[in-house]
């Protein structure tokens, strides 16, 4: 893995860059992004697929219809999944300030989408700066207000339970039931459990569940049907399938499909 050089930012080396700089880069399913971070943030949303984002105590998940916020200096890695067209708008520390220093995964609305596409390097080439201030004054707004979707887990950081954390969010699918997943711990049950609350606020069967709903998301995100997904998952049928999804998010599977 290897720090991400596509940000314009990076490239420019020009004294005076705008507020908001925007790209369009398609990865390759797949493709990973060690541990690295910016001295300038990154708003990213998905045209199409999805990717994970992780931060030193969480992992977020963007797919289509949302968009992730990275302030500057926050270390973050990134693993894309398939069928991606990310678009990534750079934004210089001054202006970044002013969107906030957590980072956030935000609902994605006909706006906010517009906004965001009138920061690519071919549109507004032909506006006058005060029209593209007025732009960036709206999109800065936009962000603020956008409400945040809850698609992160938090990862612990003890060591005895950090590996089967890391395991089942690679390959959820692997992993038959909590006892399997846990049977290798070098600690006792009740030790996992404890360790499980304490660190993420959740007993281990429902951090499983967390991260195979994120999995799924990110396959439904890159064209799965809903019908495999739940299959795939071992439900019997998709309205069990959603009924379990609903409760534990508040957003339907349908929300996340292109």
């Amino acid at each position: 893995m290897t720090n991400p050089k596509h940000h314009l930012l990076i490239r420019s080396g020009e004294a005076r860059v705008p507020r908001y700089l925007g790209e369009t880069i398609r990865p390759a399913s797949g493709e990973r992004y060690d541990w690295h971070s910016h001295d300038f943030g990154q708003l990213i949303s998905a045209a199409s697929g999805s990717m994970y984002v992780g931060t030193p105590g969480r992992v977020l998940l963007l797919s289509a219809a949302m968009a992730v916020w990275i302030p500057p200096d926050v270390a973050h890695w990134m693993r894309y999944g398939s069928n991606n067209e990310m678009l990534y708008v750079d934004v210089p520390r001054d202006e970044a300030k002013k969107i906030g220093a957590a980072c956030r995964i935000m609902a994605m609305t006909p706006l906010l989408s517009a906004l965001i596409a009138e920061t690519m390097p071919d549109n507004g080439t032909d506006r006058a700066n005060d029209h593209n201030n007025t732009l960036h004054d709206l999109l800065r707004q936009e962000l603020v207000a956008a409400p945040d979707v809850t698609l992160s887990i938090t990862m612990p950081q003890d060591n005895r339970i950090r590996r089967f954390a890391e395991a089942a969010l690679n390959d959820p699918g692997a992993i038959e039931s909590v006892d399997a997943w846990l049977a290798e711990a070098p600690a006792s049950r009740k030790t996992i459990e404890r360790l499980f609350a304490a660190e993420t606020g959740m007993p281990p069967s429902r951090w499983l569940r967390h991260a195979r709903i994120l999995h799924a998301i990110s396959k439904i995100a890159a064209g799965e049907k809903i019908s495999s997904v739940a299959f795939d998952m071992g439900y019997a049928s998709s309205s069990a399938f959603s009924y379990m999804f609903r409760r534990a998010i508040g957003r339907s599977p349908s929300d996340f499909c292109v």
